[in-house]
């Protein structure tokens, strides 16, 4: 008997920690029964799912336990596996360490029951509930730890000559679906890298087998760099492929690296592997009830260690969100050296000196693969524009100048860079198509102080070309205006369009008039003009504004919806601000014409109900440069405004032509 004073005991509310509240996911948790397989020598483990009964049965064919080797082993929390095992009977380096992933199974399962059976001895079955393990820490007395004692089970299983079947029953928030079972498949062969024929470990769900095409990812791969001897290429049939030598773009990179992080053949760490561009960003992105690609995983011993050291690097801009990858760095976890993955087992100790190696080994690798990688994107720029859209191929083998070919690769290229969605890109050409046009016309400028006058045509082909370039681009902007304005045509509700013009009006007057290009506020004249407002009573009055514009000035009033004003009282009002401003721009000596006011109302004036009455009225107002339209009047003659400008600019249709082909093309 123990003569010390002292005494430390474990509390069952220990397994709160370990077990019962650990885990953060279902692989997670059933990735550690089959790391348990992979340890006991198993060849296949099957995981059956019963939707019914809401269970799920976990099978292996492994060595199986006898009761000294539950009660001594499997039941002993903590139980440190390598201590006593290096390899396992067949060879294998075992991934348990802890001792702690059996008690996982309570994160996902309230119900565990175990049968396990050795080659020469009976069959074993117990169960683990965890709802009288919590009973039991509850009425846990603090002087006296009791163990817990799971309950014996008749062992039923006659068909299982060895091995062990675990099933866990009553789940926690686990709906079985065929959405969650093949997510299950997914993720499972996301988390293991030793499963299949060559490792003779293979796992099956629902009998069928977790294949590595399940993890559902390599098809994402547009470049590859690759590690160690296994060829992860053979797997990503969407690869680039080089324009000049037709290959496939897969790079092996050396492997083995010192304890700073640099490439060195004889250095004493090694990883395997792969590391992928994806071709959009967005095609990283968890969608459905897909997970979050754009990761890079660490494997150690052939099982996830940590699910993402990518987060570990800030390396500026858009350079990490392409790439995603999985990394195998099995010197992370030596026998012989420190255990530094965490209690969970699903991250590992960053202040060991071993992960500090392989984070600044891939630091440098990330940055090489950018630069890699956006070489290759600046070369393939071009070759792909051609290959998605035969217009860009067509216009680009037109160019009949070396500066201006060169210009255009180095545009294609700036495009693929930016990995943008291909809903994008046709955009993006058709705009390149134009600067290309653009750039080049400028550079004839600087050649035409060199050409004669007597060169008449080489003169008069210039200017065509920059005058179809003007004209595309205007059609464009006058395209997207008609846009907007049949947006708002289209909306019935005039609250809403009042509000969205009340709002937009003085800073877009091109809907007043096409004319009014570019209005231009001045400080000083909206303070005369504020002035003037402050001594006129304006009824249902928004809001008055100054702008001055390429024909001339002009002075916009809103007048509250809901108003109907008199025809005469807006004409005394706006002809007090039109006083205002002539004022001023007489005393700083400015032309005072011309001067326009526009008055825009939600209700026509009193009495113009009657057409005859109304034109007698604006009649009137005209030689006064006083105009008053409504809201919809407004957006009906814009739309009718730009509506002719598209037709009458018909005749400009070849390079319009090329580029609507280029913006439309879907193949």
């Amino acid at each position: 008997m123990s003569t010390s004073i002292y005494r430390m005991s474990i509390s069952l509310n220990v397994l709160h920690h370990l077990g019962l509240k650990l885990y953060s996911n279902r692989p997670a948790v059933l990735a550690e029964v089959i790391a348990n397989a992979w340890d006991a020598d198993a060849h296949e483990v099957r995981i059956s799912i019963d939707s019914d009964r809401s269970s799920i049965t976990i099978s292996d064919d492994g060595c199986g336990m006898n009761r000294d080797d539950i009660n001594a082993r499997y039941l002993v929390v903590g139980y440190q596996k390598r201590k006593h095992e290096i390899k396992t009977l067949d060879g294998r380096p075992p991934m348990g360490r802890k001792g702690i992933g059996k008690l996982s199974l309570f994160s996902i399962a309230k119900r565990v029951q175990v049968y396990s059976r050795k080659v020469g001895h009976d069959g074993e079955a117990l169960e683990l509930d965890s709802c009288k393990i919590e009973s039991a820490i509850e009425n846990e007395n603090p002087s006296q730890v009791m163990p817990y004692e799971p309950e014996p089970l008749e062992f039923d299983k006659t068909d299982l000559e060895h091995g062990t079947v675990i099933k866990i029953s009553n789940l926690k928030d686990f709906p079985i679906t065929k959405t969650v079972i093949d997510g299950l498949r997914k993720r499972i062969s996301r988390r293991f890298g030793i499963i299949g024929a060559k490792n003779n470990f293979q796992v099956y769900i629902d009998n069928k087998e977790v294949t590595l095409s399940d993890r559902d990812y390599f098809h994402k791969a547009r470049f590859l760099f690759q590690y160690g001897d296994h060829d992860y290429g053979q797997h990503c049939n969407k690869l680039d492929t080089d324009s000049e030598s037709s290959k496939r773009l897969c790079f092996t990179r050396e492997n083995r690296f010192d304890s700073n992080g640099c490439l060195d053949p004889s250095g004493e760490f090694q990883v395997g592997g792969w590391i992928a561009i994806a071709r959009r960003s967005n095609d990283l992105d968890g969608k459905g009830d897909d997970e979050n690609l754009n990761r890079i995983t660490v494997m150690v011993r052939g099982k996830v260690a940590q699910e993402d050291i990518l987060q570990e690097f800030r390396l500026g801009g858009m350079i990490t969100k392409f790439m995603y990858g999985e990394i195998r760095a099995d010197f992370l976890d030596d026998d012989e050296k420190e255990d530094i993955a965490t209690s969970g087992r699903q991250s590992i100790s960053e202040d060991d000196p071993r992960y500090q190696a392989l984070k600044a080994f891939l630091a440098k690798e990330l940055r090489y693969i950018w630069n890699k990688t956006n070489k290759l994107k600046d070369r393939r720029g071009l070759q792909i524009a051609q290959e998605s859209n035969p217009h860009v191929q067509q216009w680009y083998q037109s160019l009949d100048s070396d500066a201006a070919r060169e210009l255009a690769k180095k545009l294609f290229g700036s495009i693929e860079k930016a990995g943008l969605d291909d809903a994008y890109k046709n955009d993006l050409y058709a705009n390149t198509v134009l600067a290309v046009k653009q750039l080049s016309l400028r550079k004839t400028i600087d050649q035409l102080s060199t050409v004669t006058m007597s060169d008449v045509k080489h003169f008069l082909d210039y200017f065509a070309d920059w005058s179809s370039v003007e004209a595309t681009q205007y059609h464009e902007i006058v395209e997207g205006r008609l846009a907007i304005v049949r947006k708002l045509k289209e909306n019935t509700d005039q609250n809403a369009l009042e509000k969205v013009l009340q709002k937009y009006i003085f800073k877009h007057l091109w809907l007043l008039d096409p004319s009014w290009e570019r209005a231009t506020q001045y400080a000083e004249m909206e303070k005369r003009v504020k002035i003037a407002i402050d001594g006129v009573e304006s009824e249902g009055r928004v809001d008055v504004k100054y702008r001055r514009v390429m024909a001339g000035h002009v002075i916009v009033e809103l007048k509250r919806p809901n108003i109907r004003p008199r025809k005469t009282q807006i004409e005394e009002q706006v002809k007090n601000y039109m006083l205002a401003v002539r004022n001023y721009l007489r005393d700083i000596h400015e032309p005072t014409e011309p001067l326009v006011a526009v008055c825009i109302v939600g209700k026509l004036p009193r009495g113009w109900q009657d057409p005859e009455e109304r034109k007698r009225d604006e009649d009137s107002l005209r030689p006064h440069s006083i105009r008053i339209i409504t809201y919809e009047e407004l957006i009906n003659n814009a739309y009718s405004a730009y509506s002719k400008f598209i037709s009458a600019s018909e005749e400009l249709r070849e390079l319009k032509d090329l580029i609507e082909k280029i913006r439309s093309h879907t193949g």
